[in-house]
């Protein structure tokens, strides 16, 4: 079964929390788990395998790598490490639209279809460990609107030494300026998130969006370069391969969690996309022990 984890506001007021993780302590070790925040390793010593929905990353020392919000993920390993974790709210970075703007720019984040990670200089790797431990003691700290705006301060800067190993590593540059295209794109991105489930008919997300069919469709496809509709598809089928993955629920379940009326439409709709029913999907990872690659 997945894990939802929280992060307990009695014990992280601000919606952020900082910590080690080792063999010893550890409740994502070999659990698929899932959580309503960004979660940023930094491997200190040892080596990781991280599963994230459908794909699996080795994570080396001095490498880091990036989980997005509600991503299943799942560590493995045959031998000893020392993880950094750094996990956060969306309410807590996104004070304004230029928080907002900047978090929807760190690609590394976007990465259900493929996995970052990033080797870190030994002078970039000695501040991240700094700010680490700062953060560690801070984040259980008692609410303080000056230990928020330091803390705030700190997660950015970590932010942006990733967003800087992200250009060195040619990704997609990224631009401050708040552009109304990426507002309604991002906009769009995230409702079809918090939404999909229940609504898969475009009409539903130009209505709450206040645009029309065709200007959703010349944003969607200049920004991420497939249809409104290719989205909705996309994130239904991610769901689907996390639930068949990293669950034990039955087809029929898994029809019904995405809110199809019938099993029978489901495994047509899968099958369509993926090129192989659900059963089979599920079946070829565990006789073969892997994640099929994205088709």
């Amino acid at each position: 079964m997945i894990k939802q984890i929280t992060l307990d506001k009695n014990l992280y007021p601000y919606g952020f929390a900082a910590f080690y993780v080792t063999p010893e302590k550890s409740e994502v070790l070999n659990n698929s788990c899932r959580g309503d925040f960004y979660t940023l390793f930094f491997v200190k010593s040892g080596e990781v395998n991280l599963q994230i929905d459908t794909n699996s990353i080795d994570i080396k020392r001095g490498e880091c790598a990036f989980i997005g919000i509600n991503q299943v993920f799942r560590i493995q390993t045959p031998s000893t490490f020392q993880v950094l974790v750094l996990r956060f709210e969306e309410s807590f970075y996104c004070r304004h639209d230029i928080d907002i703007n900047f978090l929807n720019s760190c690609k590394f984040f976007d990465n259900s279809a493929k996995l970052f990670k990033y080797k870190l200089d030994l002078p970039t790797q000695i501040i991240l460990e700094q700010h680490y431990k700062s953060l560690s003691e801070q984040c259980i700290e008692p609410y303080n609107e000056l230990t928020y705006l330091i803390t705030h301060n700190s997660v950015e800067r970590l932010l942006l030494y990733c967003q800087r190993e992200s250009l060195l590593n040619n990704l997609e540059s990224y631009n401050q300026n708040v552009n109304p295209d990426n507002e309604l794109a991002n906009s769009f991105r995230q409702l079809v998130k918090e939404k999909f489930k229940k609504q898969k008919q475009l009409g539903f997300y130009t209505d709450e969006l206040n645009t029309s069919t065709k200007k959703l469709t010349e944003v969607t496809k200049s920004i991420y370069g497939i249809s409104p509709k290719k989205l909705i598809t996309d994130q239904t089928i991610l769901e689907a391969k996390r639930l068949l993955l990293h669950s034990s629920m039955n087809i029929k379940e898994i029809a019904f969690e995405l809110n199809f009326e019938e099993p029978s439409n489901f495994i047509r709709f899968f099958s369509k996309c993926v090129g192989m029913s659900p059963k089979e999907y599920r079946d070829y990872s565990k006789q073969h022990n892997t994640l099929l690659p994205e088709l």
